[in-house]
């Protein structure tokens, strides 16, 4: 019952749809941006993809090592 549950929340994890927060902001604006404003999209996007790298760490190092201590377990 447990790994099913685990076996779920993993899947329903993984089909989540990202955040897309300035999608809205570039269809909405029809002429070219400042510096600044470019700067700051671009600042926004690493740090949205570096908390995405480290989210997807985070699952593998535990979904992981759900994976060893089952294997360990069932001998």
């Amino acid at each position: 019952m447990r790994s099913a549950i685990l076996a779920l929340l993993v899947w329903l994890a993984l089909w989540a749809p990202p955040a897309l927060q300035g999608a809205s902001d570039n269809a909405r604006r029809g002429g070219a941006a400042t510096y600044e404003e470019r700067s700051a999209a671009e600042k926004m996007s690493r740090s949205r993809y570096r908390d995405l790298e480290v989210a997807s760490l985070v699952l593998i190092v535990i979904v992981g090592g759900a994976a060893i201590l089952w294997a360990v377990r069932k001998k």
